[in-house]
């Protein structure tokens, strides 16, 4: 397992040019990381225009990157970008799949093996389920291109339960399944299955044998709307982001889930609460590493007890 942070943790702090880039790698390090998965619209030429940010066609800041990954010990070990497969307009929809495959590239070219891509708007929310049922051969068409394209040169696609319409457990595991290759799968983030209002432990555990990378998260959930900057979910609850370990996830019985599961890859914290960065960022970080320490030791301790009895009863001790 390797532990490390999302750049989207920093968006705060870079959008106001109050850290750099090598800056982040450099926090990272601090706090036990050794890795960073960057989402490319976080580094974009401010906030109007990180949506429409390239990075395969900046290679300054690719060179950047490089040199301070290389510096800082602290990996590349997977790309984020936005993107939608479902437009009407076939042109645009083609411009999006291609983007997509160029990112691929790019990922194979910097020696990193993951890239996850959104499939539809983040704020999209579905009418109805005649609409889902609508829009998923489209998706699934897209996403078993790209995957196609990521088996040539070793790189595993991935979709996100991310936003509201492709986000639930049932929804992404389908999506998976029907794409059909092991160069697509799930970046499978623990929190963000609040937002549709599935519980966070048995969404997981239901994706857990489809993920190819984990996004690590807390949230405060309130029944009652608590005042500004909470996102309402689609059920009506309001929910919040924390430091990890302070808010109403249950850390530890999905970090077990995890752990039994036999998933041994990159864990990454996205860290977007109201607390300071640093903090959260630090703070968050050290609790992630902590409570896998812990949750591992409590299952090999208990694993070890039941073996231990068995063995005593067949002895006859």
């Amino acid at each position: 397992m390797q532990f490390g942070l999302s750049s989207y943790s920093f968006q705060r702090l870079l959008m106001r040019d109050e850290i750099t880039l090598e800056q982040v790698f450099d926090s990272i390090a601090a706090s036990g990381g050794t890795h960073m998965e960057l989402a490319t619209l976080t580094i974009g030429p401010g906030r109007d225009a990180m949506m429409s940010y390239e990075l395969h066609d900046d290679a300054a800041t690719r060179a950047r990157l490089e040199a301070a990954a290389t510096g800082s010990g602290v990996a590349i070990s997977g790309l984020c970008i936005p993107a939608s497969f479902i437009d009407d307009d076939p042109a645009a929809r083609r411009a999006q799949i291609d983007r997509a495959k160029r990112y691929v590239d790019l990922c194979a070219g910097m020696g990193v093996g993951f890239l996850r891509t959104d499939v539809v708007p983040w704020a999209l929310r579905a009418e109805s389920q005649a609409q889902v049922e609508a829009l998923f051969p489209r998706i699934t068409e897209a996403c078993r291109e790209i995957a196609e394209h990521a088996a040539a040169s070793g790189v595993v696609a991935s979709i996100e339960n991310h936003g509201f319409l492709m986000n639930a457990s049932e929804r992404c595991r389908r999506l998976v399944h029907a794409v059909d290759s092991p160069n697509f799968r799930m970046t499978l983030d623990v929190g963000n299955f609040l937002c549709v209002d599935e519980d966070p432990l048995i969404a997981t555990q239901a994706c857990l044998g489809i993920a190819s990378f984990l996004h690590v998260k807390d949230f405060l959930v309130r029944r009652h709307y608590p005042g500004p900057g909470w996102l309402q979910t689609l059920g009506g609850r309001h929910i919040v982001g924390t430091v990890f370990g302070f808010g109403d996830v249950d850390a530890r019985a999905i970090v077990a889930a995890i752990l039994r599961s036999g998933y041994d890859g990159f864990v990454s914290l996205e860290f977007e609460g109201n607390e300071p960065v640093p903090m959260g960022c630090d703070t968050g970080l050290k609790n992630v590493v902590r409570i896998f320490d812990e949750v591992a030791a409590e299952l090999g301790a208990k694993v070890g007890a039941k073996v231990g009895a068995k063995a005593g009863a067949d002895t006859g001790a």
